[in-house]
């Protein structure tokens, strides 16, 4: 309640009134609508694939063969798919695995939305400990 005071004196014929209420908020499912673009679908993916220690690189862009890394929001579910490098050697099945969940799970936190699949093409191994020159690589494979 709310008391309000008419007149010169403040005590004098004060008069209590109910206080102003907002009116109630429509329903969660109601008050308008998140889209969640493929973009940043993919962008949040290509961070959460960085986290992981055996991923050299993330590639936002596909060689000339193959497709870019992306991503596809329809409603509320994603498909991702990632062209990436690794480090070598790792057990690139155990390391997949371990990627494609922590993808799913980071997008899912960050977005809401529920992710199918986690594709992964792997377009080329790093050797562990490299200069990022190239030169390191070149004269591994020489061999």
């Amino acid at each position: 309640m709310t008391t309000v005071a008419s007149g010169p004196r403040a005590g004098a014929g004060a008069v209590t009134v109910p206080e102003q209420r907002r009116p109630p908020q429509a329903a969660p499912e109601r008050r308008g609508n998140t889209a969640i673009a493929d973009r940043v679908a993919m962008k949040i993916a290509c961070c959460a694939a960085r986290e992981i220690p055996e991923v050299r690189e993330v590639h936002l862009g596909g060689l000339p063969w193959s497709r870019s890394s992306s991503a596809e929001v329809r409603g509320d579910r994603v498909t991702i798919n990632l062209n990436l490098s690794m480090v070598y050697p790792s057990p690139l099945r155990a390391v997949a695995a371990r990627l494609r969940e922590h993808v799913s799970n980071r997008v899912h936190e960050q977005t809401g939305l529920h992710v199918d699949r986690v594709d992964l093409t792997l377009t080329d191994l790093d050797v562990e400990g490299s200069r990022h020159d190239g030169s390191a690589r070149e004269h591994a494979f020489r061999r």
